[in-house]
C-alpha cells in the first residue's frame, strides 16, 4: 500500500518540452484573444473595464503555465491546491455575465495546459456564437426604470404623465419621507422609434428632480 501510494506521489509526473510549453501559451493566447473580443462586443453596460477584460488574457495564459507545471504530477496537484487556497478574492463582481468570463478563462488554461486542443477550440467558438447571439436578442430592451422625487401631491400627476405617455408603467417602489416622495416605476416604449420626454415629468410642478435608467444601467437624464 505505502508502495502504491509513493509511486502514485512521484512516478504519475510527465515532462512537459519548451516546445509543448510554448505551444500551449500560443494557444491559449490566441483563444483568450477571442474572450476578449466577445466580451467587448457582447458588453451592453456603461462602465467597460479595459482592465478586467486584460485580466481574462492573463488568466487564462496563467492557468495554463499551472497546467504545464502539474502535468500528470498528483504531487505537484496537491501542493498546488494548498497553495491557491491560501489567496482570498476580495474583488466584487457586479454583472454575473463577468463570473461566466472568467470560468471560460480558466476553462481555457486549462484545456491548453492539458493538451485537450479539440475540446478548448470547438467550446470557444461556440461559446463565443451564442454569447454574440444572445447579446444581439436581447441587446435592444425597451425597458427603462423612472425615478422622480418631489412633493406628494405631484406624484400623482406623474403617475398621470406616464401612463397616458408610454405603453406600460409599473410602480417599482416608493419612499415617503417628511421632505419629499419618491417613486420608481419601470416603463415601456409603444415603439421602437418613441423619444423618452424626461422634460414633460420636470415640468410638472413640485418636482425635485427625474431620473431616467435603461435596464442596463445608462443613465439617460
Amino acid at each position: 500500500m505505502k508502495e502504491l501510494l509513493y509511486n502514485m506521489l512521484h512516478d504519475s509526473s510527465s515532462i512537459v518540452t519548451p516546445v509543448d510549453a510554448l505551444q500551449n501559451m500560443v494557444i491559449a493566447l490566441i483563444l483568450a484573444s477571442v474572450v476578449c473580443i466577445t466580451y467587448k462586443i457582447t458588453y451592453s453596460g456603461v462602465a467597460y473595464s479595459r482592465k478586467f477584460n486584460t485580466s481574462l488574457m492573463m488568466l487564462s495564459l496563467i492557468t495554463t503555465m499551472i497546467m504545464n507545471i502539474l502535468g500528470t504530477s498528483l504531487a505537484l496537484s496537491l501542493g498546488m491546491v494548498g497553495a491557491l487556497s491560501i489567496i482570498r478574492f476580495r474583488t466584487a463582481i457586479k454583472d454575473p455575465r463577468d463570473t461566466t468570463y472568467i470560468f471560460w478563462a480558466i476553462s481555457i488554461g486549462m484545456g491548453t495546459g492539458s493538451t485537450n486542443y479539440y475540446i478548448v477550440v470547438i467550446g470557444t467558438i461556440f461559446v463565443a456564437v451564442i454569447s454574440i447571439l444572445a447579446s444581439f436578442s436581447f441587446k435592444n430592451d425597451d425597458s427603462y426604470l423612472v425615478i422622480v422625487r418631489g412633493t406628494r401631491e405631484s406624484t400623482e400627476a406623474v403617475r398621470a404623465a406616464l401612463f397616458s405617455a408610454y405603453r406600460a408603467c409599473k410602480l417599482r417602489a416608493e419612499t415617503i419621507t417628511d421632505e419629499y416622495t419618491e417613486v420608481v416605476y419601470q416603463i415601456k416604449l409603444r415603439n421602437k422609434n418613441q423619444v423618452i420626454d424626461y422634460e414633460n415629468i420636470k415640468s410638472i410642478e413640485g418636482v425635485y428632480f427625474v431620473n431616467m435608467v435603461s435596464r442596463d444601467g445608462e443613465t439617460l437624464g
